[in-house]
């Protein structure tokens, strides 16, 4: 009997833990639920103050106003002002300004200055579309395109340093978006390089971007300026990549955009 009596009272507790328990959690889960629409309503009402207040979301902020509000101090003519999806205004450097500077970097083979990048671009830069390959890199790219498992085609590359198909038996799908790319309305510029020069937002001062030193498994980087494109195509220098990862890679950001 007393036993009968034991397992009784033992029952109740763990019926009134359960209990106890389950209203303890319903508790935190209300509380936790009423919490975060608390944080949602502050931040919702935190976003609505700086939109009626800050001169970014000022549909007539200009230029001046707004390197105010950001804290950005380069020259006017270096930036272009956008609008955001949420109608935010945004400072960027201008691209054709970037695009230039990027080029003026690899001619010179150091950091340019502005007196510098107009005369360099001017005089170097290619004018034909199709796929332009920098001088000191023509060999190592050229054996990127006749060396992989991707392409059929044999490839070279011509005086004035275009790549041109120079066999064409047996294409690839790859081999075939590159004869389209080759005679296509846009211009790609190889260059293999792990840094380049850009222009600072902040500063409006030209700046080295180390990008490979970030991430040592990013296959290239580029800067683009409408239908012309700068590819810096990592050197892989500890081979953390093979040649095809890398050549990859780089078809699929041309394939991507063309």
């Amino acid at each position: 009997m007393k036993k009968k009596n034991i397992f009784k009272i033992v029952i109740f507790i763990i019926v009134l833990l359960i209990f106890i328990l389950l209203n303890y959690f319903g508790f935190m889960k209300k509380n936790k639920k009423e919490d975060t629409n608390n944080i949602d309503t502050e931040v919702r009402e935190d976003y609505m103050d700086m939109k009626n207040n800050s001169i970014m979301y000022n549909d007539d902020a200009s230029l001046e106003n707004l390197k105010t509000e950001y804290n950005i101090i380069g020259e006017n003519d270096l930036y272009e002002v956008n609008t955001e999806s949420d109608g935010r205004k945004v400072i960027n450097v201008k691209a054709s300004i970037n695009y230039k500077v990027a080029f003026a970097g690899i001619i010179k083979e150091a950091k340019p200055t502005f007196e510098d990048v107009n005369s360099l671009f001017e005089k170097n830069a290619p004018n034909k579309n199709g796929i332009w390959i920098t001088l000191a890199d023509r060999n190592k790219i050229l054996n990127y395109f006749n060396n992989n498992e991707y392409l059929k085609y044999k490839y070279k590359i011509d005086d004035e340093g275009y790549l041109q198909i120079d066999d064409n038996k047996n294409p690839t799908d790859m081999d075939k978006k590159i004869e389209k790319i080759i005679n296509g309305k846009n211009q790609y510029i190889l260059n293999i390089s792990s840094m380049y020069y850009m222009v600072d937002t902040v500063t409006g001062q030209i700046v080295d971007n180390p990008y490979n030193e970030l991430s040592r498994y990013q296959p290239y980087e580029y800067v683009k300026d409408e239908g012309k494109m700068i590819i810096f195509i990592s050197e892989n220098k500890d081979n953390y990549m093979t040649e095809n990862d890398i050549f990859s890679s780089l078809m699929n950001l041309i394939n991507s955009i063309e």
